[in-house]
């Protein structure tokens, strides 16, 4: 198996912003919940740094990614 670096556009990095903002705003439940919010916030700064990223991270990074859409639409922005 091969472990592939894609490198980060811009729209990329903006969503790993957006998707960061999310995690460091987000009231978990759970310790756990917690831990992983911050390890995935450790990742997604690497990535920010390096620029790239492996086939490895991409698959934490696509199931926060469900996560982070399934959480924006269970809650909306409201509207002033």
């Amino acid at each position: 198996m091969y472990n592939n670096a894609t490198f980060v556009d811009a729209q990329q990095l903006k969503f790993l912003k957006e998707m960061d903002k999310w995690l460091s705003t987000t009231n978990f439940s759970s310790e756990e919940e917690h831990k992983i919010s911050m390890e995935v916030r450790t990742l997604i700064t690497k990535i920010e740094e390096k620029g790239y990223y492996y086939e490895s991270e991409a698959e934490i990074l696509n199931i926060m990614r469900h996560e982070y859409i399934k959480h924006k639409k269970n809650n909306p922005k409201k509207r002033l």
